[in-house]
């Protein structure tokens, strides 16, 4: 008969093992199957094809799964990278050509764009996602006033941590320091710091 610290602890070690092989069956889609995107509705195709092996499955074992399983999983056709170059060059041409194709207020005539079209298309798709974000964020702070983007620098500005003493320097501790020490004390973190630890503030 099982006990119920048997069956706790098996019961354990299925739920840890379950999100375990999940994570393991994600990155082995995204790796070897992109066409195949990550779903609850995956996860359970294979669980049920698999049952208690997709416990301890390997890649080969998904992939085995994959080839044998009569569940029909929808793959979805994933874009080449010239592809997605394509759609980024066309997205920033867009985002870079003059409304009335004069090339006034810092955007491109049609051929400047013909150019710098050619030229991007010696650019990586990082490249371009990259160079499409700094436009999108430039086109949009001109839109804003000296103050707002003020406003948003500030907020974006990590904030000053407040100094804490070391857990060592207790305030009994600081009372038997010599000055010269708790001189020093205040020096490297301040009278505020030290003075808040011998009242007990922090």
């Amino acid at each position: 008969m099982t006990s119920r610290f048997e069956e706790a602890r098996a019961e354990e070690f299925r739920t840890t093992r379950l999100a375990e092989q999940t994570e393991a069956l994600k990155h082995w889609l995204e790796d070897k199957h992109p066409e195949i995107p990550f779903s609850t509705a995956v996860l359970n195709a294979f669980k049920e094809d698999m049952g208690n092996a997709f416990f301890v499955a390997s890649g080969e074992d998904f992939e085995f799964s994959l080839r044998t399983m009569h569940t029909k999983i929808s793959p979805q056709r994933v874009p080449s990278e010239a592809e997605n170059k394509s759609d980024l060059i066309d997205e920033i041409s867009v985002l870079l050509r003059s409304p009335n194709s004069d090339g006034r207020g810092g955007r491109y005539s049609e051929d400047n764009l013909k150019l710098e079209r050619a030229k991007m298309s010696y650019s990586s798709v990082s490249e371009l996602t990259q160079r499409r974000d700094e436009i999108v964020e430039k086109q949009r702070l001109q839109k804003l006033s000296a103050g707002q983007i003020r406003q948003e620098l500030a907020a974006s500005r990590p904030q000053p941590q407040a100094k804490v003493l070391p857990q060592e320097f207790t305030r009994e501790r600081i009372h038997q320091m010599p000055s010269i020490e708790i001189k020093k004390l205040i020096r490297d973190w301040g009278a505020n710091v030290v003075n808040n630890r011998l009242a007990g503030r922090n």
